[in-house]
C-alpha cells in the first residue's frame, strides 16, 4: 500500500512540476544562475552536456552520428551551457510549453537542441550530422 501511495505521490508532483509556469520559473532560476555562475541548474545543464559529448564521441574525427561538433578552442563552461539553453527556451518558448515533464529535463533539451545550432556537424563528403529532435 506504501509503494501505491508513493507511487501516486510521485505521479501527481510530476504532473505540477510540469505545469508550463514552473517551466518559466526554472528558467528564471537558471537565467538568475548563469549570472553568479553557479548554483544547481548550472551543475545539472553541465552534466547534461557532459553527456551529450560523450553520446557523440566516435573516434578522433566527428562523423555522421555525432550530436554536435565544437570547434577546438570552444571553451564552453556552466555559464556557456545555461546562456545557450535560455536563448534556446526563448526562441522556441512554445513548443517547450508543450513539452510535459521535469522543468529541468525540459532546459536539457533546450540545451541540446541550441547546440546543435550552435555547432552544427558538417562533414564534405556526408552532409550535416544526426540531429535529434
Amino acid at each position: 500500500m506504501k509503494q501505491i501511495i508513493a507511487g501516486f505521490a510521485l505521479l501527481v508532483a510530476n504532473a505540477v512540476w510540469a505545469q508550463p509556469s514552473n517551466l518559466e520559473k526554472a528558467a528564471q532560476i537558471l537565467d538568475q544562475q548563469s549570472r553568479a555562475g553557479r548554483g544547481e541548474f548550472i551543475t545539472y545543464l553541465t552534466g547534461a552536456a557532459a553527456a551529450y559529448r560523450w553520446a557523440s564521441v566516435k573516434g578522433d574525427l566527428a562523423g555522421p552520428g555525432s550530436i554536435y561538433c565544437p570547434p577546438p578552442e570552444a571553451k564552453l563552461d556552466g555559464r556557456g551551457y545555461a546562456k545557450i539553453a535560455l536563448q534556446e527556451y526563448q526562441r522556441s518558448k512554445g513548443e517547450y510549453a508543450g513539452v510535459h515533464d521535469f522543468p529541468l529535463n525540459v532546459l536539457a533539451l533546450a540545451l541540446l537542441r541550441g547546440l546543435q545550432d550552435r555547432f552544427p556537424c558538417h562533414s564534405e563528403e556526408q552532409g550535416p550530422s544526426v540531429k535529434l529532435q
